[in-house]
């Protein structure tokens, strides 16, 4: 194992043992206000979060089968789709970012997909799956209670939206100069792939649409485990679990944003001063959507058999 591997496995335990024993601590602490809260499990709120947080992975599937369609002279079904991008997409709670698109390489090198649109769509959608996160995110914190200046909050949303604005009305200048950059750094030939603004419009919407299902999945399972949320509390909560999200994925050394984004949704939703929910809440939401992770990923390994059939020739269709 080279040094540097070495150091990034070294510091990652360490993050997600700090963030262990912070919530450890952090439960010893507040744990009278956990027993006084009554969990009454709503089997109704909890079945439609869980299938919100199935929805939002569907719904990144989807953005993702529509634009490697659109940029390749292969096709991929969406089943295919299902099982190249949720098998995948397990490995995220391994060290690193870069273990999907190489099982997505591996996998759909049979069917023509090169290695560069996979690298490209994977990229573009990530891109705009952070951004429609955190602009909803933010959009929810904007009219809440969050004690964050309204100025920040505010002013973080518009610069957001001024920014992804340019970036689809200047996409080929932007993503021009930045695929040159990323060339130039990090010595690849990652090709340009033109995009039309309706396709990243299209995928913006589908990925605003995940956002809404993730915020709706996280409300529901706050009612599915007892908790009554007011208006204001349940757009924090929502807004809180975007951010949240968006920031435990960009800890890149942490597999699966393991403790950051836990951290980053107790501070939001105000620490020990707001009760049990600050503290209960991130570590169960992280076991509802692990469990929905498992879940749809088994599915997809099931399907990965789907990556390896062929169309049947024209004149066998013809004949059929």
């Amino acid at each position: 194992m080279s040094r540097a591997r070495l150091l990034k496995l070294l510091a990652s335990t360490a993050l997600v043992l700090c963030a262990s024993y912070f919530f450890y601590r952090a439960f010893q602490r507040n744990w009278a206000s956990i027993e006084q809260h009554q969990f009454e499990l709503e089997p109704g709120y909890l079945l439609a979060a869980a299938l919100a947080v199935l929805a939002t992975s569907l719904l990144g599937t989807l953005a993702w089968s529509t634009s490697i369609n659109a940029l390749s002279t292969a096709r991929i079904g969406f089943r295919q789709s299902v099982a190249a991008v949720n098998a995948s997409g397990l490995t995220k709670y391994i060290p690193g970012k870069i273990w999907s698109y190489a099982l997505q390489m591996y996998w759909l090198g049979g069917l023509g997909f090169s290695k560069s649109v996979i690298v490209y769509i994977n990229l573009m959608n990530l891109a705009i799956s952070l951004g429609t996160s955190l602009i909803v995110g933010l959009a929810c914190l904007s009219i809440s209670s969050v004690p964050l200046p309204l100025s920040v909050r505010l002013g973080s949303l518009f610069g957001l939206l001024l920014l992804d604005a340019c970036a689809i009305l200047f996409n080929r200048a932007l993503v021009n100069s930045a695929i040159q950059l990323f060339n130039r750094i990090f010595r690849r030939n990652l090709a340009y792939f033109r995009v039309e603004p309706s396709m990243l419009v299209r995928l913006h919407l589908i990925h605003a649409l995940a956002a809404v299902a993730s915020g709706f999945g996280a409300y529901a399972f706050c009612l599915a485990i007892g908790y009554r949320l007011t208006l204001d509390r349940g757009l924090i909560v929502v807004g809180s679990t975007l951010v949240a999200d968006v920031a435990g994925f960009l800890a890149v050394i942490v597999p699966g944003g393991i403790g950051v984004r836990e951290g980053v949704m107790y501070a939001m939703l105000g620490g020990a001063t707001t009760g049990s929910l600050a503290i209960v809440m991130p570590v169960a939401s992280r076991l509802l959507n692990m469990a929905i992770d498992v879940l749809l990923g088994a599915v997809a390994f099931r399907l990965l058999r789907t990556l390896t059939e062929k169309s049947p020739p024209p004149q066998e269709q013809s004949a059929a």
